[in-house]
């Protein structure tokens, strides 16, 4: 973060030729909320492509960048990954059996696999078979799960939510089953043999932040809602979620853009428009950088409640008192 001030300051002190190409792709990466994360930036490609057709707002000699969506998913999803419909296990297995256990599947097919497989209890018949299975989004349905050879699996709920109104903005089905081992797997086999694909851990929050649906920070925050320990974890997990820390992010990048944007204007029209106010330009830098210093600051909190504190106790039996001790 240090580049962050360092970087415009480089821009403010050349203004008499327009930003290099390498300045702007430099700045755009610690602007950009989408590269908080070692953990999903290898998802991003490694070169930032700009064009007037991906973004629309650029200037006329195409320096200063402004975005009003997110194109992750025509960027960043092939054809074939976007048509894939994927399935799995969304509940724990291995422990004691629940009641109750959910297999989710999500894609464009979502629906046309689920109803090889489920038949409803009211299904109506038509005189060439079956009618299709066609579900109203957000309305649970009960039936059974049948395999290939028609035998019945389970009885179930099929929960469709249509997209975009879904957790990965697909069309998803989630089939509530009885929580044994058994029926689990014998659901989700019957689904992949369906059609479907076995979907790879963190799949589904993957293709979420892909179709925009959550950003880097939120998807982070998932993985960190699910393995809370704590309360107070929990709720700064969930304000992550809901967008605390995005937010602020956005909000800075929103002032660099408009920074960037007055300065590639002046050097455009340099006689048309009244000189750069530098010490406005340098107060809106320092605000910027104490906004982040703030939220460096925070990390180390994060940190803390998503490991624990490990303390010890030292009794000394001279004094007869008691030393708290942090490892």
């Amino acid at each position: 973060m240090a580049l962050f001030p360092t970087t415009i300051r480089h821009l403010l002190t050349h203004l008499h030729r327009p930003p290099p190409p390498a300045a702007i792709a430099l700045l755009l990466p610690l602007l950009s909320n989408n590269l908080t994360s070692p953990k999903l930036s290898p998802l991003l490609p490694p070169s930032l492509k700009l064009s007037s057709k991906a973004n629309p707002h650029l200037s006329p000699r195409g320096h200063a960048l402004v975005l009003n969506q997110d194109d992750r998913l025509s960027a960043h999803v092939s054809a074939a990954e976007s048509a894939t419909t994927i399935a799995a296990i969304v509940t724990p297995t291995g422990g004691p059996p629940g009641a109750v256990g959910i297999v989710r599947l999500s894609g464009p097919s979502a629906v046309a696999i689920v109803g090889r497989v489920f038949v409803p209890a009211k299904r109506k018949k038509r005189r060439s078979g079956f009618r299709p299975w066609r579900p109203t989004s957000h309305v649970v349905e009960y039936g059974v799960v049948v395999d290939s050879h028609g035998n019945v699996v389970d009885e179930v709920l099929a929960v469709p939510m249509l997209s975009p109104r879904s957790y990965t903005r697909e069309d998803v089905v989630e089939i509530q089953c009885h929580g044994s081992e058994v029926c689990l797997n014998r659901v989700l086999r019957a689904c992949l043999g369906a059609g479907a694909s076995s979907a790879e851990p963190g799949e589904f929050t993957l293709r979420a932040f892909l179709n925009g649906r959550l950003d880097l920070s939120q998807a982070e925050n998932v993985g960190k809602l699910i393995s809370a320990k704590t309360v107070a974890a929990a709720d700064a997990a969930l304000a992550g979620i809901q967008g605390g820390f995005s937010s602020l992010v956005k909000s800075l990048r929103m002032q660099c853009i408009e920074l960037l944007t007055e300065i590639d204007a002046r050097l455009d029209f340099e006689d048309e428009m009244p000189p750069l106010d530098v010490e406005l330009v340098v107060s809106k830098i320092t605000s910027m950088s104490r906004d982040v210093e703030q939220a460096l600051e925070t990390a180390n909190y994060d940190k803390l409640l998503q490991s624990g504190l490990q303390v010890w106790f030292s009794v000394n039996p001279t004094f007869r008192h008691v030393v708290l001790l942090q490892k």
